[in-house]
């Protein structure tokens, strides 16, 4: 798991969107299918402003899946994830 701490610059993981590729027929392909694109893109980035994780938790593995981040994200918004959608930004 990672180390993360109040202040640190974190970033969303990576992610990927599929999405459908402009069909001028508007129909789909002979095989039923439609022609998608994939793009792949950065999290957005932001600060860590506490950390919180459940009290009533008592071993090491629970403790980890308990641990909730707020961050505040670069255009205002604050929310929490868990440390699994996080990564330190360079």
């Amino acid at each position: 798991m990672k180390k993360l701490k109040v202040n640190d610059r974190v970033r969303r993981v990576p992610y990927t969107i599929t999405i459908a590729t402009d069909n001028s027929a508007g129909e789909p392909y002979i095989d039923g299918q439609s022609q998608t694109a994939a793009v792949s893109t950065r999290g957005c980035a932001g600060i860590v402003k506490a950390l919180r994780e459940e009290t009533t938790n008592t071993n090491n593995e629970a403790k980890e899946r308990s641990l909730m981040v707020e961050v505040l994200w670069d255009n205002g918004t604050l929310s929490f994830h868990g440390p699994a959608g996080l990564e330190l930004d360079s």
